[in-house]
């Protein structure tokens, strides 16, 4: 299941390796299902390897406001980092990126760029994507 899965023990999340996100066990019945093109006895087999662990859900990961070494498996993405005194909050896209400092530190456009950009990584993807650099 190795070339399928990769047990992040760290964070205790499963990440799949072809897609380089975190898979919550919640979904991956049908993640696998739906992702992947594998036989019934295969999928089973993902499944039941998969449960041997207690893994964490995207709500109970702790993310690093400093920078760490990058997660195996997981793509490293484009992002921007705010660079207001002690935020560093990091996010995937230009509107998120002004959304958040208009709405955290009273930004306006004439102040100009207060974001950097960096190279980050997430580990889940869709409403639960949060960014670590």
């Amino acid at each position: 299941m190795s070339a399928y899965l990769f047990f992040n023990q760290e964070q205790n999340v499963l990440i799949c390796k072809v897609h380089q996100c975190a898979i919550s066990f919640r979904v991956i019945y049908r993640h696998f299902l739906d992702e992947h093109n594998l036989e019934l006895k295969v999928r089973q087999e993902v499944i039941n390897y998969a449960s041997q662990f207690a893994t964490a859900e995207a709500s109970e990961l702790t993310y690093s406001p400093h920078e760490v070494i990058p997660v195996p498996y997981l793509s490293i993405v484009d992002a921007l980092k705010c660079q207001y005194e002690d935020c560093g909050k990091v996010l995937g896209t230009l509107m998120s990126m002004k959304g958040h400092c208009k709405v955290v530190h009273v930004w306006k456009a004439k102040d100009g760029e207060k974001w950097t950009k960096t190279r980050a990584q997430t580990f889940f993807q869709g409403h639960d994507k949060r960014y670590v650099n």
